[in-house]
């Protein structure tokens, strides 16, 4: 058995290798940020949380990946749920509710429309699966606040502290989804997520693309995506120079000072500025731009 699975493997990653050599399709220009030659590659990655499988799936987690192959560079972007945004063909509502009308094409949509972005493909990963895609990598590295570690501690028992740890699946999640520790809640518990994404493109930074590609199909099965096995493929292929001495920009939008806390119908929401998150997304994700982002703190709100 062990040895068919290797030929299994070894048949998956040459039918990978042979797909690389086909000529990728060319796609019609975009006015938006990114799209054909703009030298810049967008993914949408959705954490999905449906705790209740009779309970309408949200998306927890909403984190645009940008990908420079050119410069060596990798723009980590959080968007806060509870951003107040327009939903094509639905009552403006919390930028999360998208996903629980339409799932992953309506957030898609309404990404594109609100912030003028160019969306080159989804991936969404529900956070029970989370974990295990997290030990299939190795774990990861994250540096710990001791209030940190006591709150992973009291989500998956165990004897971590103040300091480096390398977290497994189960403590990583923990950690992704600390909330209540700092006054700002949601803002820090984004902060916390971008943190963790840069440490595993960091912990791959001496992996041979051989391997990569040993891990993406492994890990393919327990995601979705509107991408298809070539695309992820030839995705991989750009992502892996990256990997070597990534420089990692992580920011988020809404940026500080640029929204204000309200209620509307009832929901506790965030108005920003759309025209200064756009204009953020436009100097931090193009090309040769300047890396322009969380300049000041904030408190979120109360």
């Amino acid at each position: 058995m062990k040895q068919s699975g290797i030929i299994c493997r070894f048949l998956l990653i040459s039918v990978l290798i042979l797909q690389l050599m086909l000529p990728l399709p060319c796609s019609a220009a975009e006015t938006h940020i990114g799209g054909k030659d703009s030298g810049i590659v967008n993914l949408l990655l959705i954490g999905q949380d449906q705790r209740d499988p009779e309970d309408t799936a949200r998306s927890d987690s909403i984190i645009l990946c940008t990908l420079q192959p050119d410069a060596g560079k990798v723009v980590i972007t959080s968007f806060l749920r509870d951003l107040y945004v327009t939903i094509p063909g639905h009552d403006d509502n919390r930028l999360n509710a998208a996903y629980a009308l339409g799932g992953m094409e309506l957030l898609r949509n309404t990404m594109e429309e609100n912030f003028g972005l160019a969306i080159d493909g989804c991936i969404e990963v529900d956070f029970s699966r989370f974990a295990g895609i997290i030990d299939l990598l190795g774990g990861v590295s994250i540096d710990l606040r001791q209030d940190e570690a006591d709150a992973v501690n009291r989500a998956v028992p165990g004897t971590l502290s103040e300091g480096s740890f390398l977290l497994t699946g189960e403590q990583a999640l923990a950690y992704a989804r600390i909330r209540n520790l700092d006054a700002d809640g949601d803002f820090s518990r984004t902060n916390r997520q971008r943190k963790l994404l840069s440490a595993l493109l960091h912990r791959w930074e001496d992996a041979s693309f051989l391997s990569i590609l040993s891990v993406i199909a492994d890990i393919l099965p327990l995601i979705a995506t509107d991408l298809s096995s070539r695309e992820v493929l030839l995705l991989a292929a750009k992502l892996f120079p990256l990997l070597k001495a990534p420089a990692i920009v992580s920011q988020r939008i809404p940026a500080a000072g640029t929204y204000s806390c309200s209620t509307i119908r009832g929901m506790a929401v965030l108005t920003a500025d759309m025209d200064s998150a756009r204009k953020l997304l436009e100097e931090t994700l193009l090309p040769d731009s300047e890396n322009v982002f969380e300049k000041a703190a904030d408190s979120g709100c109360e």
